[in-house]
């Protein structure tokens, strides 16, 4: 009996920037080095897993159906059903775009099973399918998925499916605390909508060129729309080699940006203190340091 078929497919963390929820539609993500792999082959009945971070979660076989069916879609025929096992190093549920990541790995796996290899931007929009599909995405965030693929940051208008900037230099350290988990599925639109003002401010600081103010920004914004006290983030910013604060994507996890690693050790041990949470390093991914 022939072995059976089976394709990896690889992507990685982001962080957010400007949360396109708030925006109206405008969203940044920016590449981070915490990697996403899965591997898939052909099955009877949908089902997988990941290890993310040492804990075996189960992949929700509406997810790969959905690949399943976007990928079936671009290729002009079915795939049948997949399933999948892989490994995460995306904190679960933390607004790191680990879901965003996992759909885009799991994407190109499939497709590979098929002989097929796309670019980064055609996979992200792919992915934004399969995400909506899946009920993953509010806003349909092309940022997400392109920076969980490929390098540097993006800057979308997710109504049009555009992208409007990028920055493939961005890189330095991100401290990142995780205070818990927070489903894309558990969170009231409209409380983010109440500060659009802010975030609006926080998308013409990214056009502006200016990615750190943009975060920080939208930090306070993601903050007070969560019912979080901005001040304990703003208050990093006194710490000497703080380049940026913020809050990724919906939350819970918050960040600063350094460029420095010898700054890492004492800004990561005031983040834990101001937060109360357990803490990560990654490196962003500028396009000169990027995996793929």
């Amino acid at each position: 009996m022939a072995a059976q078929q089976r394709e990896k497919g690889r992507a990685h963390g982001a962080l957010g920037i400007v949360n396109a929820i708030g925006s109206g539609g405008y969203g940044a993500a920016a590449a981070l080095d915490l990697g996403v792999e899965v591997e898939v082959w052909r099955c009877s009945r949908p089902a997988g897993y990941t290890v993310t971070r040492g804990q075996r979660v189960d992949i929700d076989p509406a997810i790969l159906d959905a690949v399943a069916e976007t990928a079936g879609s671009f290729l002009g025929r079915s795939v049948g059903p997949v399933c999948a096992r892989g490994s995460s190093e995306v904190p679960l549920e933390a607004g790191l775009k680990g879901s965003s990541a996992l759909v885009n790995a799991l994407l190109e796996a499939v497709l590979g099973l098929h002989g097929v290899s796309l670019g980064v931007e055609e996979l992200a929009r792919l992915g934004v399918e399969a995400a909506r599909r899946a009920g993953l995405t509010v806003t349909g965030a092309l940022d997400d998925h392109l920076a969980v693929s490929g390098c540097g940051a993006y800057a979308t208008d997710n109504k049009r499916q555009a992208i409007v900037a990028r920055e493939p230099s961005l890189g330095g350290y991100a401290v990142i605390a995780v205070p818990g988990r927070r489903s894309i599925r558990g969170i009231d639109p409209g409380a983010f909508r109440r500060y659009e003002r802010l975030y609006a401010a926080a998308w013409r600081l990214v056009l502006a060129g200016d990615w750190h103010a943009a975060a920080t920004v939208n930090g306070v914004a993601t903050a007070m729309a969560t019912d979080d006290e901005p001040r304990r983030l703003l208050v990093l910013l006194a710490e000497d080699g703080v380049e940026a604060v913020g809050v990724s994507g919906k939350g819970p996890a918050v960040y600063t940006i350094t460029s420095s690693t010898d700054t890492v050790p004492r800004i990561r041990a005031a983040l834990e203190k101001a937060v109360g949470a357990p803490t990560l390093v990654s490196k962003l991914l500028p396009c000169t340091q990027a995996p793929r």
